[in-house]
């Protein structure tokens, strides 16, 4: 005669729930980020870092992904971005390369995976990290991008990072750091590439970080999922522009070193999207009618995808955020 224990029964049946829970929930995570996922372990594989001397003390690393500036302070190093979590070594080591003193700030110019990843592997080794408040809170909850302007970023989820990943010193408008004889003016001028976008400029040097908020790979990825502005960002260009001049030397977000003819042509060639995107539209042109009015050159190649899809997501986009959606 066999006796059921009908205590235990129900105990291995709420174990192995909860066991199959786990392994659902935990699929889920993987496939929700897998996009993440294989971008970093790409760009593991892939980053080969670069050493380029921009002025006296100061520095950009260019490879992993986003550029990195370094300067180099009397007592430490100041990274601007810091790319991701899964190459820190890597970059650590490249920035030894240029000082071996120690880290002594990192500044965030805006929350995407490709340019404050890092925080989470810097965060831990308690290097402070200064960013716009929307930074921490966009790392803090985790992000899906918009993919409207370049479809590898449909449904590209990333994670939210842990307490200690996170910037630790915020500010909404403007900060300055100071240090020996170099002011470094660090600025907000509303919401653009994304909600967070930072501007850091070396007022002594005469060197400006834009980080994405001014790129070299064509017609700019505006996320605006996450707060950005397509008129925003056109608008932050001009806020860029009146901050330097004719000698300053601009490390974009993405691409070789700049200067302000090429911010100010990027500029020009954007309201020239922007004006005849509304304007077409007013006049019952299609997307395809749109595209074919703009005779820029902008557009006309893609970093990351076919040019002229790219250049119609674009226009979409620029409707899009005057509320007006189209096939």
């Amino acid at each position: 005669m066999s006796i059921i224990n009908h205590k235990s029964i129900r105990m291995n049946k709420i174990f192995f729930a909860l066991v199959f829970l786990f392994a659902n929930s935990l699929f889920s995570q993987q496939r929700r980020f897998a996009k993440y996922n294989n971008a970093a372990e790409n760009i593991k594989n892939n980053a080969s870092l670069n050493v380029v001397d921009v002025k006296e003390n100061i520095y950009m690393i260019e490879g992993a992904v986003g550029n990195i500036g370094v300067y180099v302070a009397e007592e430490g190093v100041i990274m601007i971005d810091n790319s991701l979590e899964i190459i820190e070594e890597l970059i650590t080591a490249t920035v030894k390369k240029i000082s071996s003193k120690p880290i002594k700030y990192i500044i965030n110019t805006h929350h995407h995976y490709d340019h404050a990843d890092g925080n989470r592997a810097y965060g831990i080794r308690k290097i402070p990290i200064i960013a716009h408040h929307n930074v921490r809170n966009r790392q803090k909850k985790g992000t899906k991008a918009y993919g409207g302007i370049y479809s590898i970023l449909e449904n590209f989820y990333v994670p939210a990072h842990e307490e200690n990943g996170l910037p630790t010193i915020t500010f909404k408008e403007k900060l300055s750091l100071h240090e020996g004889s170099e002011e470094i003016s660090i600025f907000y001028f509303g919401n653009g590439h994304t909600d967070g976008d930072a501007i850091i400029k070396f007022e002594k040097s005469n060197v400006i970080h834009t980080g994405d908020s001014f790129v070299l790979y064509g017609l700019p990825y505006i996320d605006i999922t996450n707060g950005g502005s397509i008129e925003g960002f056109i608008y932050n260009l001009d806020k860029i522009a009146s901050v330097c001049d004719e000698e300053t030397i601009i490390i974009p977000g993405h691409g070789g070193l700049s200067n302000l003819e090429q911010l100010n042509k990027l500029s020009q060639e954007l309201k020239e999207y922007y004006k005849k995107t509304l304007e077409g539209y007013d006049d019952g042109l299609s997307v395809s009618e749109i595209s074919d009015s703009i005779i820029t050159e902008l557009g006309k190649v893609s970093g990351f995808g076919e040019p002229v899809t790219v250049k119609h997501n674009f226009i979409k986009s620029i409707l899009l955020e005057n509320n007006i959606v189209v096939d």
